[in-house]
């Protein structure tokens, strides 16, 4: 746009701009804009002063970039909103002690399960490896895994299922998934959600916890 001065060069300078805040490019944007229209109706010709065509264009103008910038305000104000809260929640989960059905981490120790419901006597405990074997199919003590193969030798360290099982007329049935209480020590948020770090390394997501205590 066209900026004629009425005044004799060197009598005055164009008004400094003022100074945008560091808040995105849309906001200085609309500093810039905002100093050019100023500028302009200040500085123009009263012989030829600017058509009002011309002059709507450039408030509806300006009125658009004001709306932008509000909306990325109210934007990042709701981004830092969540991150907070987010924060908060993955916070609450530490020193949790959390249980997930059927899984656990062996590392030298018994692995004790939570309280089970009335079983019959002949339940079973059916231990799977992470290749999906069974490593130990035998009574149940109704407390947990000490960690014996079926083999008498201890199993390796690592990661493995647990089953209740028992009898029926033309098998077995599946009772129930025993439960393993480990605390967490980290919390992340990653691709896939929420996912919490426990105690014995494994790494879990927080849709897979049945049971959470202090």
């Amino acid at each position: 746009m066209d900026i004629q001065p009425t005044h004799p060069a060197g009598t005055f300078g164009a008004p400094s701009a003022p100074s945008a805040p560091s808040l995105s490019s849309t906001s200085t944007d609309f500093q810039t804009f905002l100093t050019l229209l100023t500028t302009q109706m200040r500085n123009q010709d009263p012989l030829k002063p600017m058509e009002s065509t011309q002059f709507v264009e450039q408030l509806a103008t300006f009125s658009s970039v004001e709306q932008q910038v509000e909306m990325n305000l109210k934007l990042d104000a709701l981004t830092a909103s969540l991150t907070a809260q987010d924060a908060g929640s993955l916070a609450a989960w530490l020193d949790r002690d959390v249980a997930i059905e059927g899984q656990a981490r062996y590392s030298g120790e018994p692995i004790v399960f939570g309280r089970q419901a009335d079983l019959p006597p002949s339940t079973r405990l059916v231990v799977r490896d992470g290749m999906g074997d069974v490593v130990h199919d035998g009574p149940f003590d109704g407390e947990g895994w000490s960690g014996r193969l079926a083999s008498g030798l201890e199993a390796r360290h690592g990661d493995y299922a647990f089953e209740l099982r028992g009898p029926v007329a033309d098998g077995d049935i599946l009772i129930a998934r025993p439960a393993v209480h480990s605390r967490v020590v980290e919390a992340r948020a990653d691709g896939d959600g929420m996912a919490l770090i426990l105690a014995d390394g494994r790494k879990v997501a927080v849709a897979d916890i049945t049971s959470i205590r202090n």
